[in-house]
Parts: C-alpha cells; sequence; structure tokens
C-alpha cells in the first residue's frame, strides 16, 4: 500500500473509493429492479462473511502472538459470528441484527484508521460526505431510499424506533470518532463524538421538513473541522 501521508496520494485513494462505491451501488440499484436473485440472501451473506473475517483479523491485529489453538479458536469463534449475523440478517432478527451491524462498522473503522494516515482518513470523510449529497439526492442511493421497503435493503439499515441509518453512515461516524482520537486522544474523541450527535440532532430536525437527507454532511464534517482545528492548535503549540 503506497504512502498516505502524500496529499494527492490520499485523495487518489478517496476518489477510486468513491468511483468503486458508485459502481457497486448502480449494480445492486439494477440487480434490485431485475430481481434475478434473492438480494437480501446475497448481502446476508456477505456481511456475515465481512464480520466473520472483521473479527478474526482484528483479534490477529490486537493480539499478534498466540498459539496454534488460541488460532484455531478465533477461527471458530469467527465461523460463529458469521453464521449468526447471516441468518439475523436474513430473518430480520433485529436484536441479533443490530449488534452485529454496529460491531463492522466499527471494526471496519479501526482497520481503516490502522492502514491510511490522519491526513488520508480527514480526506475520504471530506470526499464521502460530499459525495453522500451526490448520492442522496441525484445518485443510485436515491432510488434505494425510495424502495428501503424491499427486503434486499433492510440489512444494510440499522432501525432506531421509525428512523433508518444506513450502514455506511455509521462507519463514517466510527471513523469519524477513530481519526479524532488519533489526533488528540480521548478528550478529543469524546469532542468528536459529541459533534457528531450535535449533527445527527441537526439532522433529524430538517427531516422534519424533507422526506429524505443525507446523514454524513452535517455530522461528520462538523467532527471534521474540529478535529482539524484541534491539529492546527496542536501544531502551533
Amino acid at each position: 500500500m503506497p504512502s498516505t501521508s502524500d496529499p494527492l496520494v490520499a485523495a487518489g485513494n478517496t476518489i477510486y473509493l468513491i468511483i468503486t462505491s458508485l459502481v457497486v451501488s448502480f449494480i445492486f440499484v439494477w440487480v434490485m429492479r431485475k430481481k434475478i436473485v434473492r438480494l437480501d440472501y446475497i448481502v446476508s451473506s456477505l456481511k456475515g462473511i465481512l464480520c466473520g473475517i472483521l473479527f478474526w483479523t482484528a483479534t490477529i491485529l490486537l493480539f499478534p502472538e498466540i498459539s496454534e489453538m488460541q488460532e484455531y479458536i478465533i477461527i471458530g469463534a469467527s465461523t460463529i459470528i458469521a453464521a449468526v449475523t447471516f441468518i439475523s440478517s436474513a430473518k430480520n432478527i433485529t436484536h441479533l441484527a443490530t449488534p452485529a451491524s454496529i460491531w463492522m462498522t466499527g471494526a471496519s473503522a479501526f482497520l481503516i484508521k490502522l492502514m491510511f494516515s490522519d491526513l488520508a482518513v480527514g480526506i475520504l470523510l471530506v470526499g464521502f460526505s460530499l459525495f453522500d449529497i451526490y448520492d442522496v439526492f441525484r445518485g443510485p442511493l436515491k432510488h434505494l431510499a425510495q424502495t428501503s421497503h424491499d427486503k434486499g435493503v433492510s440489512p444494510l439499515l440499522v432501525k432506531a424506533g421509525s428512523i433508518e441509518v444506513g450502514l455506511g453512515d455509521l462507519l463514517f461516524y466510527s471513523l469519524s470518532t477513530a481519526l479524532a482520537y488519533s489526533v488528540g486522544g480521548i478528550p478529543l474523541a469524546v469532542l468528536a463524538l459529541t459533534t457528531i450527535k450535535v449533527g445527527m440532532y441537526i439532522t433529524l430536525k430538517l427531516l422534519e421538513k424533507r422526506p429524505m437527507l443525507p446523514g454524513l454532511p452535517i455530522p461528520v464534517l462538523l467532527s471534521a473541522c474540529v478535529t482539524f482545528l484541534a491539529s492546527l492548535i496542536q501544531a502551533s503549540g
């Protein structure tokens, strides 16, 4: 993996990931319209596999020196997590599917932060926040949101009362907090988390006047601004 401390490389990574997300979204919408496969089973399967892999990867990274027996135990636990995630998502067992979704987004954010520099993560957050505006109002996500009753979409959402939050939103909320922690430790992470909650509240209030809004721009950009200001103060001090 190239050094992500270079602004051009970081921007290139962001553009690449945005294009990839856009292509996958268009494919997702096309498959949903054609109804050629049970999309909910495919998404649930991929979600289960990802959760299992993330558990194995994160555990190995956190505890690199383990015995062969412990590694077998981790593999077994990863397999169980993958199976439980698949079944709970496919059957819409909320009390199991929701923790699995939260784990998946948090672990993904953890691994992304390990792989990329603070600069790269900051550009990634800003880039996807701006992309989210297009995706919701003009892009494929607009169609997906209009068909949120479809079973194929449900594994990609977390429900909190009457509000549905996409897994992508949770991923970037977690990544914003991870960036703040990397820059300023626990105090800045708590401040960033508070800022995200304020941004979510503002978004929810705006949703009272509009049927649909992007979930990233206000919370993530507010958090990114706070983190950026903290990094400037830290650098000048």
